[in-house]
């Protein structure tokens, strides 16, 4: 059976126009960070006796080679004595991959960034716990 030109390309709208709404609820429903590689939970610990704030949103992470990526889109919170918060983070490259952490804080007016492992150093730990003290 053969269909006039029009007629294949009004079938092929219609086909389109019926799969984009099922495209667009798949991508609404995965979450924001969601991307090809792996999460990495990022934990910070208040190894000090003070609380202190921790800036998600002005932490980094970087893989070796790349640039700097924003940790994650989530504000701040308080880390009291004691605690740990953490953050997870949708990784673009495998979990393997050399990173190194930048972790921004604040008290009061004073600010701190916290490299880790260190400042020229990496690591491939998906899980690692940065220790901080204010």
């Amino acid at each position: 059976m053969m269909f006039e030109r029009h007629v294949l390309i009004r079938r092929t709208l219609i086909a389109a126009a019926l799969a984009l709404p099922i495209g667009a609820a798949i991508a609404a429903s995965a979450p924001n960070d969601a991307v090809a590689g792996c999460q990495i939970t990022v934990r910070v610990h208040n190894s000090g006796s003070r609380p202190f704030t921790v800036d998600w949103d002005e932490s980094k992470v970087k893989v070796s080679g790349g640039t700097w990526d924003k940790l994650a889109k989530t504000s701040s919170e308080s880390v009291g004595a004691g605690q740990t918060k953490s953050v997870v983070y949708g990784a673009l490259f495998n979990c393997g991959a050399n990173r190194r952490y930048q972790i921004h804080t604040t008290r009061g007016g004073d600010e701190e960034t916290t490299y880790f492992p260190g400042v020229s150093d990496w690591t491939t730990d998906q899980s690692p716990t940065i220790n901080i003290s204010m």
